[in-house]
């Protein structure tokens, strides 16, 4: 679907901030698209990207809840950086996900994946809290990433709750068996999905279910 007028005129006032605060810092960026997947480092921006997702409802002339959820997901994406780190990011990042009206998975997924690389372990509460709000759907499947890399026994223990929600319960699988060591006791809350009616996660079950002690 081609963008809105009005998602178009947002994009064009970003830009314009893009430029000035980029010429400044002698950065090549313009668009908010040339900060996705790129290797130049942008620190000057963020402080600039964080403000537009934290106020976007009153900065731009899009009213559309699909424009919006769209550019949310833009604006996370390019939020996804190392220099996000630290920042007011995480903060507003962890609004997104109670939003009036709520963010659709297919949108929140990249908020999910800004957390991944932007939380610290002193976010582990509320990273734990998102991670079993089943109302989230899909959307929060990242989150169950970041507590397996988090090492923690009571972190592996709500993964290993959330596999029973069919939203994340492929990912969650899969993720488990990056926690070691995996503790014997995982194994028939994993098995019992060897015959669930998605092939994606009996794949992930069997996968798992051999790095399982015996």
């Amino acid at each position: 679907m081609a963008p809105s007028p009005e998602r178009l005129k947002a994009h064009e006032m970003l830009s314009a901030d893009i430029t000035r605060i980029s010429k400044q810092a002698k950065l090549p960026f313009r668009t908010l698209p040339d900060l996705v997947n790129t290797k130049v480092r942008y620190p000057e921006l963020i402080p600039l990207l964080i403000d537009w997702l934290k106020n976007l409802d009153g900065r731009t002339p899009m009213t559309d809840p699909q424009d919006l959820a769209k550019f949310r997901e833009n604006l996370a994406r390019a939020l996804t950086t190392v220099d996000a780190v630290g920042t007011e990011a995480v903060p507003v990042l962890f609004e997104q996900f109670y939003l009036n009206p709520p963010l659709p998975p297919i949108n929140s997924h990249a908020v999910g994946n800004a957390l991944l690389h932007l939380a610290v372990p002193s976010d582990y509460d509320r990273m734990a809290a998102l991670a079993v709000d089943r109302s989230l759907s899909s959307g929060r499947a990242a989150i169950l990433e970041w507590l397996i890399k988090q090492r923690r026994p009571e972190g592996l223990e709500i993964v290993v709750g959330e596999i029973e929600d069919p939203s994340v319960r492929a990912l969650g699988i899969k993720y488990l068996r990056r926690y070691k060591p995996l503790p014997a006791g995982v194994k028939p809350k994993v098995e019992r999905y060897l015959d669930d009616p998605d092939s994606e996660v009996r794949k992930q079950t069997k996968l798992t279910l051999q790095k399982l002690p015996a």
